[in-house]
């Protein structure tokens, strides 16, 4: 492609390199006349059919606005790509376009865009960390606790004699719980069975029921303080509306080499379930403690990175953590109003924990790379399909369709991460 104009200007200020491009007629009428034969065969007329005759067929599927933008974006899309290959550019993220006008044939067509490169960085040290943690161990507590645990989900209950509350019943109750007027679904129910224990539900809640009778309705006012309270008064209002149904009486079934043989599947005394509860411990703990000493590790590393990164980045990581966000509420039918009352934050908290993590994420996934390149690391298609995998979930790697579709570049650079963190953990030098 021949360019009337194609002129480069970096900022030092942004890391971006600013493309002011202007595509000679011929090129232009080329890359309509592109458009017009896939539009064509799209709405099933010959790719040769008269330009007109393919506006009239797209403007039946979209709005004339719409199909102009979209004929637009195609010249647009097509002259940016052959202006960054001539100029050597490889963007990084997404670049900005500023376009003015609509591509005409028999008429010269001018835009500028924005784009940036990966940042050069560097590490101060290619060597092994130094962390400081405390190793999880299992305990005879921890495996206390895990049967318990499993004992109180075959915990039975049946109805007590009635009599007024006390801390430490176990009560059956109808609620209705509102927060600033709407309703709060967790703590919202018919038959819901509460436990009046430390911990169990806010102590205003509980000093408010204590001492009703079964029977009895009672609207109880109460205030929780929020997470990140920065005064006394930043708190949380609920209103609940309470009837007590009746006293409940709990039965936690004793721990016996018979009641082990008929509840549990792969033992048959108590002895058994504490050596197989012992082993799935173990392996929740060493991979707890992998994580642990992984997040320590990168962030040991992420101190010795050496470069700046252009702010482009820095909304770029904060945006996809957004929507990633967004996304995995929406699987679960929820919207970011339900995060906020769940979370107890509003949108400006959202917003700077979301700059704040984005930032970290961003500069640590930089620091495992530097790490990569600097020590010349190698990764196998075992690590680029692992890597695919953790990013794009089940399916069959194809490498080709992967550069086809862009996505190369993203399960190369995660694959290098991968293979870098688990150098750092494998090589860590740890305290404590």
């Amino acid at each position: 492609m021949e360019f009337e104009a194609l002129e480069r200007t970096d900022s030092e200020a942004t890391g971006a390199a600013v493309l002011d491009v202007v595509v000679g007629a011929e090129d232009v009428r080329r890359l309509l006349a592109e458009f017009y034969e896939v539009v064509a065969i799209h709405h099933g007329l010959a790719g040769d059919a008269p330009w007109e005759d393919v506006d009239a067929a797209a403007e039946k599927a979209l709005s004339a606005e719409g199909y102009r933008e979209l004929r637009r974006d195609y010249v647009v899309n097509r002259a940016a790509g052959a202006a960054l290959e001539r100029c050597g550019l490889v963007p990084a993220l997404t670049p900005d376009v500023h376009v003015l006008a609509y591509p005409e044939a028999g008429s010269a067509f001018g835009f500028s865009l924005s784009a940036v490169e990966r940042p050069r960085l560097a590490l101060s040290s290619y060597g092994p960390v130094e962390v400081e943690m405390e190793r999880v161990e299992v305990t005879d507590g921890l495996v206390d606790a895990r049967i318990a645990g499993f004992l109180e989900a075959h915990a039975v209950y049946d109805e007590a004699p009635p009599r007024a509350v006390r801390r430490g019943d176990c009560i059956k109750v109808d609620v209705m719980t509102t927060l600033e007027g709407k309703a709060v679904p967790r703590l919202t129910g018919n038959g819901m069975l509460l436990e009046l224990v430390p911990g169990a539900m806010p102590e205003p809640f509980v000093d408010g029921v204590v001492g009703m009778e079964v029977g009895e309705t009672k609207v109880v006012d109460y205030a929780v303080r929020r997470p990140r309270a920065i005064a006394d008064d930043d708190v949380d209002r609920y209103q609940a509306t309470v009837t007590v149904l009746s006293q409940q009486r709990k039965a936690v079934p004793p721990l016996t080499d018979e009641w082990v043989a008929a509840h549990v599947e792969k033992a048959s005394s108590v002895q058994e379930l504490r050596a197989g509860v012992a082993r799935g411990l173990e392996a929740e703990v060493e991979a707890c403690n992998r994580d642990t000493l992984a997040r320590l590790a990168n962030i040991e590393l992420e101190k010795r990175l050496v470069g700046s990164i252009p702010d482009a980045f820095y909304r770029a990581a904060r945006q996809g953590l957004m929507d990633k966000l967004e996304a995995d509420l929406a699987a679960k039918g929820q919207t970011i109003d339900d995060y906020y009352e769940q979370e107890h934050m509003n949108e400006e908290e959202l917003s700077v924990q979301m700059l704040v993590r984005s930032g970290e994420n961003l500069r640590q996934g930089f620091a495992l790379e530097a790490l990569f390149d600097g020590r010349g690391m190698r990764m196998t298609d075992a690590d680029r399909e692992r890597a695919w995998g953790h990013a794009f979930g089940r399916g069959s790697y194809d490498a080709e369709e992967l550069r086809r579709s862009g996505k190369y570049p993203l399960v190369e650079s995660a694959a290098k991460r991968m293979v870098a963190l688990n150098w750092l953990v494998d090589t860590a030098i740890v305290k404590g």
